[in-house]
């Protein structure tokens, strides 16, 4: 064997190994993004359930707020009646 052979040899062998090495790093981006994915789906279904919490506490609040309006007017009229 010649010296071009060897070189080519070990030419398309580095080409060969940096080429499995693109395509490792593909699968690891590939895994990662999936990984992420599932995070942002995660995080999109708490943010649901929070915003349904949320939207129950203040339809309580309001309930609340209704009912010592009506306390508060009750007071005022009783206290109106006894003068």
């Amino acid at each position: 064997m010649d010296i071009n052979t060897i070189v080519s040899i070990f030419s398309v062998v580095g080409v060969i190994i940096a080429y499995f090495s693109f395509l490792r790093e593909k699968l690891t981006r590939a895994e990662q993004f999936g990984e992420l994915k599932q995070k942002v789906r995660t995080l999109e279904l708490q943010a649901q359930s929070n915003e349904s919490r949320f939207q129950s506490i203040e339809t309580k609040l309001d309930l609340i707020q209704t009912t010592l309006t009506r306390v508060d007017t009750s007071v005022l009229n009783l206290l109106n009646d006894r003068q």
